[in-house]
């Protein structure tokens, strides 16, 4: 009877001031809006939306409400929530990708990393839409002011400045609810200083005061989403946008631990199909089945792996596939899940011979471009790029509408690549991962193409999810160049000047790459007396994996690649926003064709990788999808 009480009715709408796990406010209730996912880009829509408290508007999100553990608000505990019941864990074609399981989704368990991609990559997704949505200001311009929305930035303090912090006050928004700054405790010493300017030594990438202004192509110091006023906590999608007005909001209901099963339409026989509400149960298996009902829209916003699944598991895709797990296809698309692009990443390291100051998060990246990444090779790499795109196309056809029109995507991304200076990889320093000094390189716009699809209509079954990394070889080609630059890093002064690491002669270890560990654990007697004038290793990670030093062989590093890459956990692109023609499944309103009232904002309708961590784009593409769609009302 308590419960019930909660629920108050204004005119027709069912309304609950509540974050809740109670499926009565819910179930068999009609709301304005319905969202689709408590993550990052679902808690801003439905945020935003709730403004107007003449809607009502419910939130559905699989996970929990985590918002008190310190796996989530404790940036020092970055990592604790992988695998864990906060964490989907998809498994892939290679190991496991990544995702937050829990209100916030993503923004509860990343990195905290706040950083911006190029300005010529925004500008290609408006390149991708029907020309008579070039109003919608898609491009740069037109998100730059929604990604400033949506934050709250305090600029570094005089220590932090010390330790290299910096910014360009025209470059961040100071009013929105994500709070973003340089952690309380960061890292000082030389550790991260020395890597700077090994990499602008090496290189000639510039440091930038702040990569944040669209061009980062550079090495930089970047600052992180904390909450300075909150004990520098993660100021994630929930602690910013729903903490702070969850009291107020009476019109706004967050369910979680259910999952959205099924979307309903109203008719599926007459295009534009209209999207009456959604199936929901309980996320741990449960077999009853609720309804929630939507009088204007449904947003989903359950990511780029979720949201092509269930718009597949509602009759939503390539109709051929449906059919053949016996769902009735409702819109003929065939792209749903297709288009999948994810970043591959290797892992680089030394001992160090000092302690490191401070305890983070880490605070430097370095973004090089073609040139800066291939050297004296950059011309051969660009002639590759210019003379295999038809080719490159028609090898990852089945990952895209057709080869004709993924030409003109890959195009489009090869001309930003060569052309516009967009960085090819990210290059993240790493304090204590996977050694004292430490680097994180993944390839940041692989032109290799994957797929998200249903294999049952279990709908809480996993998606079967071919991410065919490397399936393009020059993503590999881009990979070892990667893994040299990285290597050349540790082993270049200043930064291995602090490393215990000395050249070790590989051949010392009985087994070379099929060495024991125990034959591997003598290489320090070896090194203690014998003399090699081509010393193969300064590293420890990989070390003598991929032995020969600077000079190691492209097959050496192929092999090791293979073995040991991880997924970086960005996947986009499986829902993308672009015209129909090209595969595209949302139009520039965010609409999935041949639908009147269903929209996608997550990560999935980004039509190409950017060079940059997602969030900041992901808070700006959903500020501007509330815009679109209180517009559209």
């Amino acid at each position: 009877m308590l419960l019930l009480s909660a629920v108050v009715l204004l005119g027709a709408h069912a309304v609950s001031a509540s974050v809740t796990t109670n499926v009565a406010l819910a179930a068999n209730q009609t709301f304005d809006y319905i969202v689709v996912g408590g993550g990052l880009t679902g808690i801003t829509v439905a945020a935003r939306l709730a403004e107007n408290s003449r809607l009502s508007v419910l939130l559905i999100e699989a996970g929990a409400d985590n918002r008190n553990d310190p796996r989530v608000y404790d940036i020092h505990k970055y990592g604790k929530a992988f695998n864990s019941e906060l964490d989907w864990s998809w498994t892939t074609d290679k190991g496991h990708m990544l995702g937050g399981k829990t209100l916030g989704g993503g923004s509860s368990i990343n990195g905290a990393t706040w950083t911006r991609g190029s300005a010529a990559q925004y500008d290609a997704w408006q390149s991708l839409l029907e020309t008579s949505e070039e109003s919608l200001g898609w491009n740069w311009a037109g998100l730059f002011s929604y990604m400033k929305k949506a934050e709250n930035f305090s600029a570094p303090t005089p220590e932090q400045r010390s330790k290299g912090a910096d910014s360009v006050e025209e470059y961040h928004g100071t009013t929105g609810p994500v709070h973003v700054t340089f952690p309380d405790t960061m890292y000082g010493g030389d550790h991260q200083k020395f890597f700077q300017e090994t990499v602008s030594n090496i290189t000639g990438l510039p440091l930038s005061r702040d990569l944040n202004g669209g061009e980062p192509n550079c090495v930089s110091f970047v600052p992180n989403n904390l909450n300075r006023e909150d004990s520098y906590h993660r100021s994630s999608s929930a602690a910013a946008y729903l903490t702070p007005v969850e009291s107020d909001r009476a019109n706004w209901t967050t369910l979680t631990t259910y999952q959205v099963t099924k979307l309903l339409f109203s008719s599926s026989s007459q295009k534009p199909v209209t999207v009456s509400g959604v199936q929901f149960k309980k996320t741990n298996g449960s077999v009853e089945t609720f309804t929630a009902y939507a009088r204007k829209e449904v947003i989903l916003a359950a990511g780029a792996i979720q949201t092509p699944a269930l718009l597949q598991l509602s009759g939503i895709g390539d109709p051929t596939h449906l059919k053949s797990l016996g769902i009735t296809p409702v819109v003929n698309l065939t792209t749903v899940g297709k288009n999948l692009q994810e970043q591959p990443m290797s892992v680089f390291g030394s001992n160090s011979s000092i302690p490191v100051s401070g305890t983070g998060p880490n605070d430097v990246i370095a973004y090089p471009n073609l040139k800066q990444l291939f050297g004296s090779e950059a011309a051969n790499a660009s002639k590759t790029i210019k003379n295999s795109i038809s080719a490159w196309a028609s090898s990852q056809a089945g990952s895209a509408l057709n080869s004709v029109a993924l030409e003109t995507i890959l195009k489009t991304q090869a001309d930003y690549i060569l052309n516009k200076n967009a960085p090819l990889v990210e290059i993240f320093y790493s304090t204590g991962y996977p050694t004292a000094i430490g680097l994180l390189m993944w390839t940041l716009l692989p032109f290799s193409r994957g797929v998200v699809k249903i294999n049952s209509t279990n709908p809480l079954a996993q998606p079967t999810i071919r991410v065919n990394f490397f399936s393009v070889d020059f993503d590999m080609r881009v990979h070892v160049a990667g893994s040299r630059l990285a290597r050349r890093i540790l082993t270049t002064p200043p930064l291995s000047t602090l490393s215990t690491n000395k050249a070790i002669p590989c051949s010392a270890v009985p087994g070379g790459n099929s060495a024991t560990d125990e034959a591997k654990g003598i290489q320090g007697v070896f090194q203690s007396y014998r003399n090699d004038s081509t010393p193969s290793t300064t590293d420890a990670t990989p070390g003598c994996d991929v032995p020969g030093g600077n000079n190691a062989t492209d097959e050496d590093w192929r092999s090791w690649i293979k073995e040991k890459f991880n997924a970086v956990s960005h996947p986009i692109g499986t829902a993308a926003m672009m015209r129909r023609n090209l595969g595209g499944v949302v139009d520039g309103h965010l609409r999935v064709y041949d639908t009147k009232n269903l929209r996608v904002v997550d990560a999935s309708v980004i039509p190409l990788q950017i060079s940059a961590h997602l969030s900041s784009t992901l808070f700006g593409i959903a500020e501007k999808a509330a815009h679109l769609i209180k517009a559209d009302a």
